[in-house]
C-alpha cells in the first residue's frame, strides 16, 4: 500500500504543477492570453511580476522542472523502482519549496 500512495503522490503533485505552469506559459505564448501584471501594482509582488519576460522565463523554468519530475515519477513507477519514485516525490516537494522561496523574493 505504501508504494501505491508514494507513486500516486509523486505523479499527482508533479503533474498538477507541471500542468498549471505549462498551461499558463502556453496560453500566453501561443493563444494570446493577457498577463495580469498591472493588477498587482499596489501590492508587494514577486520580482518576476516586474516584466513580462521575467514572468515568462519563470513560468517556463518551473514548468520544465515539474514536467521532468512528472516524467521521472511515471517512468520509475512503471519500472517499479520504488526508491527512485520516492526520490522523485522528494524532489517534487523541494521544487514546490523553490516555487515558494522564488515567490517570496521581492524588489525593495
Amino acid at each position: 500500500m505504501n508504494r501505491f500512495f508514494i507513486s500516486f503522490a509523486a505523479i499527482l503533485s508533479s503533474g498538477i504543477f507541471a500542468y498549471s505552469y505549462f498551461r499558463e506559459w502556453i496560453g500566453i505564448k501561443f493563444f494570446g492570453e493577457n498577463i495580469a501584471l498591472d493588477e498587482f501594482a499596489s501590492v508587494e509582488t514577486p520580482y518576476y511580476y516586474q516584466s513580462e519576460d521575467s514572468y515568462m522565463t519563470v513560468m517556463l523554468l518551473f514548468g520544465l522542472l515539474f514536467v521532468i519530475l512528472f516524467g521521472s515519477s511515471v517512468y520509475f513507477t512503471l519500472r517499479q523502482k520504488w526508491k527512485l519514485t520516492y526520490l522523485s516525490f522528494v524532489l517534487t516537494m523541494l521544487g514546490i519549496l523553490a516555487v515558494m522561496v522564488n515567490s517570496a523574493i521581492k524588489y525593495p
